[in-house]
């Protein structure tokens, strides 16, 4: 009686098998979870602006749009003569006034002046402080001799007094006046001495002061002349040349041109889209699509996240709405790469579509998803 049931049950019991067999892969087997966003390749040193600090004319120009230019290679040249004539001037304000403070604090110590070799280029300073030096020591001695001559007039009067005073010619008071002579003559001496060294001091201490200011001053200047040669900072290739005419003239701040470095480290910078930034953080792994190649054919370069904005940043989209987003930067990882041949062939400017891995999911997952999430609508619903 059983047996016309039995090729029934065989579907039956296949499709039960088919339907196990799904339900087990579909717990296990899980699939990728990415944040996908479009980069660019671009070179960890940014383009770099070149400028006329202090501005200028234009002299001369060395070099081309397109050029390749070494760092630290002179790209332009502006006129010179007037930055030269202000570096000279300040080195001979610094020169006379190094000389004038050597010379008041020998005089403040009472010693002569040594003038030091670097002072040699500067004769006439030198020749200048030894002679006022000299004519100052002569004008001190001269004041001193006539009151050290008038001090021992005073002190042979004085002896003379003492012994009238002891015959009783003359009287105690008049003894009192010579002695008092004496003694004012010898503090003169003494003030004179004195004041002699405290103005050298005063002298040598607005001269510091003095000398402080001219050396800033000059080194400022020097800076101006220093930047007369516009030199390029990094390694690169010359683009958006702004003023190529000779004769030109540059402001403060005005770009001349900008250089595009290519002996640097590359990476990718991408934008992300603000929904997505709650999965990422630093670290993880990023699969890189160059639209430069083929990926059926070349395949994709590995990286990894080194860098998440810490907000939003804006700019105009392609219809003309703002558009929001967190840049992003990836760092190439050659080793993991299948290009690694080919990152020396990574151009600044090249695009490319990035997979940032986040994490993984079973089918299971992505199947009863949206399920979950109706019914968990569902019973918050009053």
């Amino acid at each position: 009686m059983s047996t016309p049931f039995k090729p029934l049950l065989r579907p039956a019991w296949l499709m039960f098998a088919f339907l196990a067999f799904l339900l087990a892969w579909a717990s296990h087997f899980e699939l990728e979870q990415t944040v996908h966003a479009q980069g660019q390749v671009m070179p960890v040193t940014r383009t770099q602006v070149i400028q006329a600090a202090d501005g200028g004319v234009l002299e001369k120009l060395h070099v081309l749009e397109g050029e390749q230019v070494k760092a630290g290679q002179v790209l332009a040249t502006l006129e010179k003569e007037r930055a030269t004539a202000g570096v000279d001037e300040g080195s001979a304000k610094v020169a006379a006034l190094s000389a004038a403070l050597i010379r008041a604090r020998a005089e403040a110590y009472d010693q002569t002046p040594v003038f030091p070799a670097a002072l040699q280029k500067w004769p006439e300073f030198v020749a200048e402080q030894r002679l006022l030096h000299a004519q100052k020591r002569k004008s001190l001695e001269a004041e001193l001799l006539m009151l050290q001559e008038s001090h021992a007039l005073v002190k042979e009067e004085l002896m003379l007094s003492q012994k009238l005073f002891a015959s009783g010619d003359i009287s105690r008071l008049e003894l009192m006046r010579a002695q008092k002579q004496v003694v004012e003559l010898a503090g003169r001496i003494q003030s004179t001495q004195n004041k002699y060294l405290q103005d050298a001091r005063i002298e040598a201490t607005k001269l510091q002061e003095e000398l402080t200011s001219q050396r800033f001053k000059l080194d400022e200047r020097q800076s101006v002349l220093q930047h007369t040669e516009l030199t390029s900072p990094v390694a690169g290739i010359v683009k958006s040349l702004r003023i190529n005419t000779v004769g030109g003239v540059l402001r403060a701040g005005d770009e001349l041109m900008q250089i595009s470095p290519t002996d640097v480290e590359l990476m990718l910078e991408a934008k992300v889209q603000p929904v997505d930034i709650g999965q990422l953080r630093t670290g993880l792994p990023v699969s890189i699509k160059l639209d430069a190649f083929d990926y059926s054919i070349h395949g994709a370069l590995q990286g990894h996240l080194a860098y998440i904005s810490a907000d939003t940043l804006t700019e105009p989209g392609p219809n003309g709405q703002t558009q929001t987003f967190y840049r992003v930067q990836i760092k190439f990882d050659p080793a993991q790469s299948n290009l690694k041949l080919r990152l020396s062939e990574l151009k600044p400017g090249m695009t490319a579509g990035v997979d940032i891995l986040t994490g993984s999911r079973t089918v299971m997952t992505y199947i009863t998803k949206p399920i979950s999430k109706a019914f968990q609508g569902a019973a918050s619903q009053r």
